[in-house]
């Protein structure tokens, strides 16, 4: 029953090797900052110098940190993690002066110029570009280096707080303790009590954390809006799109159609109230109550048995990957204690492998969910084949294969069925994922700029609770009741607990649209997409999102894009209206 993932190829432990690498690792850092600290009079040989030994640094230190960090994933008390995390930091730290300085030594280079007679700058031509562009917010070397130092100190330590304290909060529902991933689980189950019981102890629970984690979250935006100050950004949203490679008249574009949609989600929502036999509109602890009559629960052979069929029936390649993802052990599959919430994928294109962690239960949910981080997972498999310095890529694009290939399982899903009251359960679950991705992320992208309004001083508890049910209201509309809100969303979604990714919700949303969009393409001629949809891939990690778009025909900058994706969305809402009636 345990499914814990394989982490061999990366280390077999904290051992001898490990320690071998990690010393390595800190010897190429000392060579990367001689470098940069070196003769600069030949700026093509000085760059290529710095482009190889960062590329180098890349593959080694992707190994290491993800060692560290997938450890830590499925066991936040572990002992010596933490310790080499620390470690990880401080030798990533030697550099930061050097960072700085190598920043602003762009600012004096022609770089087209000079890509015409390299091949290797020519190749890394945008992020060096990017580089340039970013040199203008870069504090002094001193400066810099400090905050390097205190931020671990600061941002860093309460992220890590607010992740152990979650991670170990025992809940106590009915007549025993279970986790917070456990009783959250519960959300997805068919017994309405069952349902109502655990979003109580569930809320109870967070009582019992509020102030710890509610201080957590003031101190990081309170930092990072210090910092924002400091360096010349107008924004947290401004750095944001910056790092998303992201125009601001794209992200207004969709949140402008996203807004538009909201009364279609609220019909949809009261619609499904109606049906649960609620009098009033729908309470948040039925937003993942199954409808229909598909009762089952998967097996996590089942879950795998759905997803490998459908990814065949797509393409070998995406099949192929999927089955090396389970038999090779890539996947930490079941909640435990000291096992963080939720799911993620972990790309190790310098293995070309990945890894994966699930909290699977058996729901359609989960099957789904599987299905969205192996895509995540056939993302970073395109990739592989890129050079080190393009195995990132923004925000926004990260959620493009994911959400794809959990179309492709819900498509797949959707045909096996002939049944209505099947094909309602499929379909509206699938929309309550539309649901979460659209107007939940909608109401933590309001939250979040009200809390960062407020960021200057200290942000209470209470504030928090209150700005939260505000951004339900506004983004649900009626479609939730207003007496039956989650005031605690922002203690349990972790992305709002980082300094460095401060939005992290609207490029789900791009994610869900712009796959919408993709798979539409997809279903008009499957052969022609299927070659440039891996190109599409490969280059979410070369370009800014408008040129990714762009390549595919579409033009992400414009709100028609945005409405007709959401359109797609819409005839699953009538669909699932008009069956919920029957």
């Amino acid at each position: 029953m345990m499914k814990n993932w394989n982490l061999n190829d990366l280390y077999l432990g904290f051992d001898e090797t490990f320690n071998q690498d990690l010393n390595r690792y800190d010897k190429m850092y000392d060579d990367y900052v001689s470098w940069i600290n070196g003769d600069s009079s030949n700026p093509k040989t000085y760059i290529e110098g710095y482009l190889t030994r960062l590329e180098t640094l890349t593959k080694h230190g992707r190994t290491l940190g993800s060692f560290v960090n997938l450890t830590m994933s499925t066991d936040v008390t572990h002992k010596e993690a933490p310790i080499y995390m620390a470690k990880l930091q401080k030798i990533s730290r030697k550099s930061t002066a050097e960072d700085v300085k190598f920043s602003r030594y762009l600012t004096t280079i022609d770089l087209k110029k000079l890509a015409k007679e390299s091949d290797l700058i020519s190749t890394y031509l945008y992020q060096l570009e990017l580089i340039q562009q970013d040199a203008k917010h870069l504090l002094s070397e001193k400066e810099e280096l400090l905050y390097a130092k205190l931020r671990e100190l600061a941002s860093s330590s309460w992220g890590q707080l607010q992740s152990i304290t979650t991670a170990n909060l025992p809940v106590k529902y009915r007549d025993k303790e279970i986790t917070l991933s456990e009783v959250r689980n519960l959300a997805y189950e068919s017994d309405p009590l069952v349902r109502k019981d655990a979003f109580d102890a569930e809320i109870k629970s967070f009582e019992l954390i509020e102030d710890t984690v509610a201080m957590a979250l003031s101190n990081i935006k309170r930092e990072v809006v210090i910092m924002n100050e400091l360096r010349g950004y107008t924004s947290a949203l401004d750095k944001t799109l910056e790092t998303s490679k992201m125009t601001k008249a794209t992200l207004d574009a969709m949140i402008e159609a996203m807004m538009d949609f909201r009364p279609h989600f609220e019909a949809y929502l009261q619609a499904k109230a109606k049906y649960l036999g609620h009098e009033g509109n729908l309470p948040f602890y039925d937003l993942f109550a199954p409808v229909g009559k598909l009762e089952k629960t998967y097996t996590y052979e089942e879950a795998q048995a759905i997803i490998k069929k459908a990814y065949y029936g797509y393409s070998k390649r995406l099949g192929d990957f999927a089955t090396k993802a389970f038999d090779k052990e890539w996947i930490d599959v079941y909640p435990k204690k000291g096992k963080r919430g939720g799911a993620f994928c972990s790309n190790q294109p310098q293995l070309r492998q990945s890894r994966i962690m699930t909290n699977f239960t058996g729901s359609l949910s989960d099957v789904l969910t599987l299905a969205h981080e192996l895509g995540h997972g056939y993302h970073g498999e395109v990739i592989s084949d890129n050079r080190p310095l393009h195995w990132n890529y923004p925000m926004p694009l990260a959620e493009t294969a994911s959400i794809f290939c959990e179309t492709i399982v819900n498509h797949h899903l959707l045909s096996q069925i002939t049944d209505p009251k099947e094909r309602l359960s499929v379909l509206e679950n699938s929309l309550q994922g539309d649901t979460q991705v659209i107007i939940d992320i909608l109401s933590r992208f309001l939250f979040e700029s009200a809390l960062f309004e407020k960021a200057a001083g200290p942000v209470s508890k209470h504030v928090m609770k209150e700005m939260m049910l505000d951004a339900q209201k506004k983004a649900y509309l009626h479609g939730l009741d207003h007496h039956q809100l989650h005031p605690y969303m922002w203690l349990v979604k972790g992305h709002y607990y980082s300094a460095g990714l401060n939005f992290y919700n609207f490029p789900y949303a791009f994610g869900l649209l712009f796959g919408k969009g993709l798979y539409a393409q997809y279903l008009k001629d499957e052969k022609k997409f299927l070659k440039n949809y891996d190109d599409l891939l490969a280059l979410t990690t070369k370009t800014s999102v408008e040129a990714c778009a762009q390549s595919m025909g579409i033009d992400v900058t414009k709100k028609d894009f945005w409405m007709d994706s959401l359109d797609e969305v819409k005839k699953d809402i009538d669909e699932v209206i008009a069956l919920m009636k029957h």
